[in-house]
């Protein structure tokens, strides 16, 4: 019994056989599989294809690229050099650096290891070192406003105390020296009076006991006994006399005592009359203790 499908292939043309036969193997769920296969196969040959030649290029072209060396930590000249050497321009831009010391290399670009073409540009940013900050000028302030202005601007602080005939805790120089450069964050250090050895005893009459003490401990001295005068018609709190006396010359850290006008007591009213209800109950209760 003969189907429509049946082809009598005698009966037809050599070139309409070809046609015919080619789709009936293509229809064929078998040689399906082997047609999609082989369109795949073809599909990763022309990619691998593409990247060979294009994406990833043969020796002979990657031969003619150069290696980006490792700048980051060289000194500039020696970094110029090596770009040098690989046909590479260096291009240069600055910047600050709390770390590296002037002139060292701290960024790149292209990274280390990557592939360039000859004469192409490599930028690197050069350390123009940390910042540098003048010494400011803090002699004759005292201590305590000196180290605050030094904080301020970035430096640590360091005191050291000697005998001078400034006041005592006031700044009497600087090292380094106010104006000079210092990279930060430097040691500025503090020349402080902690007074002369010999202090002459400074008149403190009519100061009240604060501005005494005062007086006294700007000039390496102490406060002493405190005396109190009741009979002195000076205000109250003033100083009336002091012991050692102005002028006399004594050891830094001695003391001196003071004497200090004080308010005098109450004054007893004499021309007060007696209580003389008080009076005639002393007198009687003494008159019936008689009996």
């Amino acid at each position: 019994m003969r189907h429509d499908s049946d082809i009598d292939w005698a009966e037809t043309d050599p070139a309409e056989r070809g046609v015919t036969g080619w789709r009936l193997w293509v229809t064929s769920p078998r040689h399906l599989v082997v047609t999609i296969a082989g369109a795949v196969m073809f599909g990763l040959l022309l990619g691998y294809l593409v990247a060979v030649l294009f994406v990833f290029p043969p020796h002979n072209v990657a031969a003619d690229l150069r290696r980006v060396p490792d700048l980051v930590g060289r000194p500039v000249e020696e970094a110029r050099r090596r770009t040098e050497r690989e046909d590479l321009a260096l291009e240069e831009a600055l910047a600050i650096h709390h770390a590296q010391p002037l002139g060292t290399v701290v960024a790149q670009e292209p990274l280390a290891g990557q592939m360039a073409r000859p004469g192409s540009a490599l930028r690197v940013t050069t350390s123009l070192g940390p910042p540098e900050r003048p010494v400011p000028d803090v002699v004759g302030l005292s201590r305590e406003q000196a180290e605050m202005i030094l904080l301020q601007a970035g430096f640590e602080v360091e005191v050291t105390r000697l005998d001078a005939s400034a006041d005592v805790g006031q700044v009497v120089g600087v090292r380094p020296a106010p104006g000079t450069p210092v990279v930060l964050p430097g040691t500025v250090r503090l020349l402080v009076s902690a007074g002369a050895s010999s202090v002459q005893i400074p008149d403190l009459a009519m100061q009240s006991v604060a501005e005494a003490e005062a007086t006294l401990r700007r000039l390496g001295l102490r406060l002493g006994e405190v005396l109190e005068d009741s009979a002195s018609l000076a205000a109250p709190g003033t100083v009336l006399g002091q012991s050692p006396v102005a002028g006399e010359q004594v050891a830094r850290g001695a003391r001196v005592s003071v004497t200090v006008a004080i308010a005098p007591p109450p004054a007893v009213d004499s021309t007060t009359p007696p209580d003389t209800a008080s009076v005639r109950a002393d007198t009687t209760m003494t008159s019936g203790s008689n009996e």
